[in-house]
């Protein structure tokens, strides 16, 4: 089926047997593409792809073009126009890694054609529709949503599940270099953020609040839904959640909805997993305990520093040290924050720690507060980075002492976090943020939103 099998098991990528052929047969014979944009490549193509060549860890760095990108892009853009979350982004982008080196290929081994090799023979479609990447696309996607776990599962395997390939390895080492291709084009299509924003598993973050008696009630929010008001819809999905002294919102499984991580005085930590669609829309019924001597810690932040759609923690000791509890909830075995190293020191001298993606790169950047109400930012790419994040920092406001409680929340959808900032008298404030739009000056518009926030004694989101 693909032109993978051309050099079988002399173990020569897709995208080296692609360039023979093009390379030894006559221009009549030669490897042809056609366009996967029909407005053709734009400048944020070409400067994705300039990034990409830096930040890739596999067989595509170096060989990004705008080209690729548009291709890239397009399949991101029929897969959000679904609303499915990105990790089906990073499954389709994989498989054309592996299948075509994201090329929209004329032709291929026997039948295969596009960017999925898709084979006319095997029922995928006529020539002219492989050939549109938008059906092709959609005919990949449906095939992926016949799979159970393709939420939860290696991503890996899911694209083996569709494509049955002779070559199945091929689709875990091609793994990084999908997922970061389909991270840096999702942003380009205006979708949801990076996975774990969402209690519902929408584009929109949702707040969960809890009262002193220990129940808990979740505002949903949908931003366009509800005219640009968030957290007007409430109702109760819990109780008990007083024997928990700490809870940090994180998508610790990665597939798209927010869980909880909750840790009791005895410093264990307990997952309290979500599905809300699996789940009937009620979250946090599933826990188990995932740890243990957490209570060395006086501050946990949920933050996906690594930018790879599972959420890690950052975790900070009384002497301001602070700790990276990285997770891949696939690769460990669904046993999160076993991987830990220290990644700063001096954090003490703040008395808020934030986790935003203000940048809307798909890395989770820290907003920090000093007592004297200034606010920094910390921004965040891991790969540009090296691996050491948040050593790039500048302060970005002041006045913030103003408030007793600062939440992360992308309330309006658009990939950049918001902040929702709350007063002592119980008023809720939304700023908002578009880092492009607002010229990298993050938290300058801001309006209020709500009241009576204050008979809560926990939000979160």
């Amino acid at each position: 089926m693909r032109i993978r099998r051309l050099l079988g098991y002399l173990g020569v990528t897709a995208s080296m047997v692609l360039a023979s052929i093009v390379l030894v047969s006559s221009p009549a014979h030669a490897l042809s593409t056609r366009p996967c944009d029909p407005n053709g490549t734009t400048a944020s193509d070409a400067n994705v792809a300039r990034r990409l060549n830096q930040t890739l860890t596999g067989g595509m760095r170096g060989n990004m073009t705008a080209y690729n990108v548009s291709c890239a892009r397009t399949i991101a853009t029929v897969i959000n126009g679904r609303g499915l979350p990105v990790r089906a982004a990073h499954i389709a982008i994989t498989t054309t890694v592996v299948e075509s080196t994201i090329h929209n290929y004329t032709a291929g081994d026997r039948d295969s054609l596009g960017l999925f090799q898709q084979r006319p023979s095997q029922g995928w479609g006529t020539p002219e529709q492989i050939m549109n990447p938008v059906y092709a696309t959609n005919r990949f996607i449906d095939a992926m949503l016949g799979i159970s776990d393709w939420r939860t599962g290696p991503i890996g395997r899911i694209c083996q599940d569709v494509q049955r390939s002779g070559f199945p390895d091929r689709y875990y080492t091609a793994t990084n270099d999908g997922i970061a291709i389909a991270n840096a084009v999702w942003a380009i299509t205006g979708p949801e953020p990076q996975v774990g924003h969402s209690i519902t598993g929408d584009t929109y973050t949702d707040l969960a609040a809890l009262k002193a008696d220990g129940t808990m009630w979740l505002y949903s929010n949908n931003f366009a839904r509800d005219g640009g008001r968030p957290y007007g819809d409430v109702r109760q999905i819990g109780h008990g959640w007083n024997a928990y002294d700490r809870l940090v919102p994180a998508d610790a499984t990665g597939d798209g909805y927010t869980d909880l991580v909750a840790l009791k005085p005895d410093g264990t930590m307990w997952l309290f997993s979500n599905n809300f669609v699996r789940d009937g829309g009620w979250p946090y019924g599933d826990v188990r305990q995932i740890g243990h001597g957490w209570n060395a810690y006086d501050r946990i932040i949920a933050a996906d520093a690594t930018g790879d759609g599972f959420t890690d923690l950052v975790a900070l000791k009384p002497d301001g040290t602070m700790w990276l509890f990285s997770n891949n909830f696939v690769r460990d075995g669904g046993q999160p924050y076993g991987d830990v190293r220290q990644i700063g020191q001096g954090w003490n001298g703040f008395d808020r720690i934030v986790a935003s993606d203000a940048t809307g790169d798909g890395y989770a950047d820290l907003v920090a507060l000093k007592p004297d109400g200034t606010m920094w930012l910390y921004s965040n790419n891991f790969e540009r980075d090296g691996g050491w994040p948040y050593s790039d920092v500048r302060q970005i406001g002041q006045g913030w002492n103003g408030f007793d409680r600062i939440v992360a929340s992308d309330a309006t959808g658009d990939g950049f976090t918001d902040l929702v900032a709350l007063k002592p008298d119980g008023t809720m404030w939304l700023y908002s943020n578009n880092f492009v739009r607002d010229g990298g000056r993050p938290y300058s518009d801001v309006r209020q939103i709500g009241q009576g926030w204050n008979t809560y004694n926990r939000i979160i989101a």
